[in-house]
């Protein structure tokens, strides 16, 4: 079976650079087309269900957005523009939200999008059975006695053009717009007629009806995926270049290549570009341009502080062996020289060292007074020490005839997160631990995560706008699907809640702070640090704007030279 995937593969390149080399230069110039080359797989390509980043940013070309974000880099403001809503209003002190919607936003099947669409979507977010991991989001809205979402109240669509929602508590309004941006409605006429249980299930075979810039032409799972613009679509306007193709290409060495070449007109996903590669690629292919986004991503070590598996079989919430203990935790930070991995693969320049999930874009509310768990060997053994834990015969740290040793988990096709689990490995073996590695394809690696598989996973989020740090963390985990670490804390859902609130700047400051200074002290995850994402431009490629709400942010209007 290994050798099988792995022939498929191969003979899928050859066959892509085979049909590249047989194009004529002057044709691939002619074409409006541009092919993208990714790491991995998209999980899904529907709304409801969708994890990944990469997923996302796509998803938002294909379906309706209620509002459109923009991304100021002069203050790091993020402020939301028209989309399907031409205008909206708040009242009520916030726990109200009108949109005026557009009349003549149309699914590709000619169906008009409608205020309709919108409500009967939400609804299939809050199902349990769906499982989207923006449900969440869902359950700002009103409550019935029960405390279930009252729908029938709480979203009303007098007519087609009108939605109106109301919440539980006020809301600030850059979270409601946040939030309902991220909830891309389905098409009512398409879903309704499928059982609610069924929508994960049978997601490769449900159809992908867009009301965004582009439509899914084809989708080869693990191969490609080609977009097509969408002639109908007024949210702005059709996609300019005509075809967009993305191809799964797991090996980083072979995109680069495919990149110089101009078999790729575009490298993206997993940090796109090596840092130490880049000053050779744009000496030696003038080419191509490098577009950087700066701290929009982070890598982590995801502590599981569950048993997963008692969990799993029982709902029973267990300290995990090794890293239910805060101090364990904090051992671990203090034993990986993050330095180190910074130095050897990315470059001072091109990464900063973090102790919290917040990124150092946010310059206003970040808490300079935490200290910054420098690497020292010596305080990880002390904590591990106070925790119980203590040198065996082979040298390895146990604990009541336990040894501590347990499997880092990275995913495959990302260079960088496994350039760091090898020194994380060296660094944990120096302190007695045994760090066994493991790497896992992405689809597979996420499935597991969420079902609290892995005792530690090299993992990362995008966490590019600060509404989403809130829904990172929530004891209550089942309902928090980033919370891949099953990390409770009551008090940080207190502030989490308030920072959902309207409130005065300097008391937002004062919340923020407290945030971090939670995540700071129980190291839920070894936070690493905030990386550059260097993403590979053919120069053919005009008028993108890469920033860091998306790499993707305007494919709508890119162009192609001719």
């Amino acid at each position: 079976m290994k050798f099988t995937r792995f022939f498929t593969v191969i003979f899928l390149l050859s066959n892509f650079v085979f049909s590249c080399k047989s194009d004529k230069p002057s044709d691939k110039a002619a074409e409006n087309a541009v092919t993208l080359g990714v790491a991995a797989d998209f999980d899904y390509l529907n709304p409801l269900l969708i994890q990944l980043s990469l997923s996302r940013e796509v998803c938002t070309h294909i379906f309706p957005t209620l509002v459109r974000p923009q991304f100021d880099e002069k203050n790091g403001a993020v402020s939301f523009a028209p989309s399907l809503a031409k205008s909206w209003t708040f009242s009520d002190g916030g726990k109200t939200a009108t949109f005026a919607l557009r009349g003549d936003a149309k699914w590709e099947d000619g169906k008009p999008i409608t205020s309709h669409d919108l409500k009967f979507s939400y609804t299939l977010y809050a199902e349990p059975q769906v499982a989207s991991t923006r449900q969440h989001y869902i359950n700002d809205l009103a409550k019935n006695a029960d405390g279930a979402v009252d729908f029938e109240n709480a979203v009303e669509t007098p007519n087609d053009t009108t939605l109106i929602l109301h919440f539980s508590t006020p809301l600030a309004e850059n979270i409601v717009l946040d939030h309902f941006y991220d909830l891309m409605p389905v098409a009512k006429h398409v879903f309704e007629s499928i059982p609610p249980e069924e929508i994960r299930s049978r997601a490769a075979e449900l159809p992908i009806v867009a009301g965004g810039p582009y439509r899914v032409e084809k989708w080869s799972r693990q191969q490609s995926l080609t977009l097509v613009s969408n002639e109908t679509c007024v949210l702005p306007h059709p996609g300019k270049i005509a075809k967009v193709s993305f191809l799964v290409i797991p090996e980083y060495t072979t995109r680069l290549t495919l990149l110089k070449t101009s078999k790729l007109d575009v490298l993206m996903s997993a940090g796109g570009i090596n840092p130490k590669d880049v000053e050779s690629l744009t000496r030696e292919n003038p080419e191509i341009t490098i577009c950087s986004v700066k701290d929009r991503s982070f890598d982590s070590i995801v502590w599981l502080c569950i048993d997963g598996e008692a969990f799993r079989n029982g709902k029973k919430i267990k300290p995990n062996v090794f890293f239910g203990d805060k101090k364990v935790r904090q051992a671990m930070t203090y034993a990986i020289d993050r330095n180190s991995i910074v130095d050897g693969f990315m470059g001072e320049a091109h990464a900063t060292v973090v102790n919290t999930p917040l990124s150092p874009a946010y310059k206003s509310i970040l808490d300079s007074s935490l200290h910054p768990y420098n690497y020292n060997p010596k305080k990880a053994r002390k904590l591990l020490t106070e925790a119980g834990w203590k040198p065996g015969a082979d040298g390895i740290l146990e604990k009541n005839g336990q040894d501590f040793s347990f499997t880092l988990v990275a995913p495959t096709g990302n260079a960088r997160r496994n350039y760091a689990a090898t020194v994380v490995q060296q660094n944990l073996k120096d302190i007695g631990i045994e760090c066994k590695l493991e790497f896992a394809e992405t689809i597979v690696f996420v499935q597991n995560q969420n079902e609290y598989r892995y005792a530690a996973a090299m993992s990362g989020l995008s966490a590019e706008t600060l509404p989403f740090q809130l829904i990172i963390w929530g004891s209550n985990f089942e309902k928090s699907p980033f919370n891949s670490s099953a990390f409770q804390n009551a008090r940080l859902d207190e502030v989490i809640a308030e920072l959902g609130k309207p409130l005065g700047m300097e008391k937002q400051r004062e919340l923020w702070h407290e945030y971090q200074q939670i995540l700071h002290d129980e190291q839920p995850r070894t936070f690493l640090y905030y990386f550059d994402e260097l993403e590979g431009f053919n120069r053919r490629v005009k008028n993108v704007n890469v920033n860091m709400l998306s790499v993707l942010y305007n494919l709508y209007d890119w162009e192609i030279s001719r």
